[in-house]
């Protein structure tokens, strides 16, 4: 029994240590400004996705229970539905191709997720 128990516990923990990396979207809705210009980490499933194949731009919207966020990601997108974890920068006020995105992250090039 012992020999399962260490494997659970550190199951548990990595679990754990995910959870507490990440920033609820609601609080970054509701402090904008605070987070602004600053790198965070959300995760969350893909709800949209918006393309435009010509110009090369693309851009997905996460939920994570809390709220929704636009991600412009450093490559490509990821389908509706996928379960993902997300690192950028914060940016209030992104416009793309003369559409508003309110607030956008722009994933950093070092995320595991690509």
């Amino acid at each position: 029994m012992r020999k399962y128990l260490y494997p659970v516990i550190l199951f548990l923990a990595l679990i754990i240590f995910a959870c507490a990396a990440s920033t609820h979207i609601s609080d970054i809705r509701q402090q904008s400004r605070r987070y602004h210009n600053k790198v965070v980490t959300v995760s969350g499933v893909v709800k949209n996705t918006v393309t435009l194949p010509i110009l090369g731009v693309g851009i997905y919207q996460v939920d994570d229970g809390t709220g929704t966020l636009w991600i412009k990601p450093k490559h490509g997108i990821p389908y509706k539905g996928d379960h993902i974890t997300v690192t950028g920068k914060l940016k209030v006020g992104l416009t793309i191709s003369g559409k508003s995105f309110g607030l956008v992250l722009i994933e950093s090039k070092d995320d595991p997720y690509y």
